[in-house]
């Protein structure tokens, strides 16, 4: 598993919007970009969707059958306050609402018909938007959203590649402890053959969000790969990660429809190089995996050989 390929995955930009020509010329815009669209036809399933996905962008139809615009604008802020929205609105439509979606925290509003540069250069901008601070350069937004993973809004697999090179170099000038964990979703392939990728995708962003919940703000979270996923806990050692990984599988158990298992490395320990760690995560993994899944097991010398 340590030598697969890198997953580059697209970031996920919801569109709100029950006209099938609008939608199929916002594809049609967006068609060769790093973007993966998602479509839902009402604002009770947009806001239901975004509770479980990590969506950069919202392009949302100003006036929905179920809820306007300006309170889906309200609703959509209560989730995630740093999700960007995008207003659509037909020409003839007075732009007093689209304004004052804006003033409830809407980024802008585009007008139809629409122009393809122009959805393209404010999309731009709003992703923009979504990771800069105030402080950061343009320069600076590159630099992190080449860190992310798109689909779950985690570090990548090429950024764990370089976090673990920085901490391994710092630690051996200054020797502390940290642990390393490897985690699968347990017959990840069949759920998603089964209830088909859609869902498969939300699990993931599921299991994400519940990683995030259960660690601390100085641990560090990243998508491996595929269904995998891998956690640095800083200055922790494997009997006090151990209690961490057990949580995250009894919280997995409840929260998520799947389960888990996960290898547990630690740094000098078990290794005092990148390649050892994950090899040594890697292998405990696959000793989970095979004495029945939904466990966690600890790198053994003597039996993960």
């Amino acid at each position: 598993m340590m030598f697969k390929k890198k997953v580059i995955s697209k970031f996920n930009i919801l569109i709100v919007e029950d006209n099938d020509e609008t939608f199929k010329e916002l594809k049609e815009v967006l068609a060769g970009t790093n973007y993966k669209l998602w479509r839902v036809s009402t604002g009770s399933k947009a806001l239901k969707l975004a509770k479980d996905i990590n969506f950069m962008v919202i392009i949302s139809e100003l006036l929905l059958f179920d809820i306007n615009g300006i309170e889906l604008v309200k609703k959509f802020k209560k989730i995630s306050r740093q999700t960007n929205i995008i207003m659509l609105t037909a020409y003839m439509v007075s732009n007093e609402l689209a304004v004052n979606a804006m003033k409830e925290g809407a980024f802008a509003y585009l007008q139809k018909p629409l122009n393809g540069e122009e959805v393209k250069l404010v999309l731009e901008r709003a992703m923009e938007n979504r990771v800069l601070l105030s402080q950061v350069k343009r320069k600076d937004y590159y630099q992190i959203i080449s860190r992310l993973d798109g689909l779950t809004g985690l570090y990548n697999y090429r950024y764990l590649q370089q976090a673990l090179d920085g901490i391994i170099r710092h630690l051996r000038r200054f020797p502390q402890t940290f642990s390393f964990f490897m985690i699968d979703i347990d017959y990840f392939k069949k759920y998603n053959d089964t209830k088909g990728h859609f869902e498969g995708d939300k699990v993931l962003c599921s299991l994400a969000r519940l990683l995030e919940q259960s660690v601390r703000g100085t641990d560090m979270i990243f998508r491996y790969g595929g269904e995998e996923f891998s956690v640095i806990l800083p200055q922790t050692q494997s009997k006090d990660a151990e209690k961490v990984g057990q949580r995250m599988i009894e919280s997995a158990r409840k929260k998520i429809p799947v389960t888990i298992s996960m290898g547990l490395a630690a740094f000098p320990t078990h290794s005092q190089t990148k390649e050892g760690l994950i090899v040594g995560a890697d292998k405990a993994l696959y000793r989970a995996k095979e004495s029945g899944r939904n466990r966690i097991c600890v790198f053994d010398e003597k039996i993960d050989k």
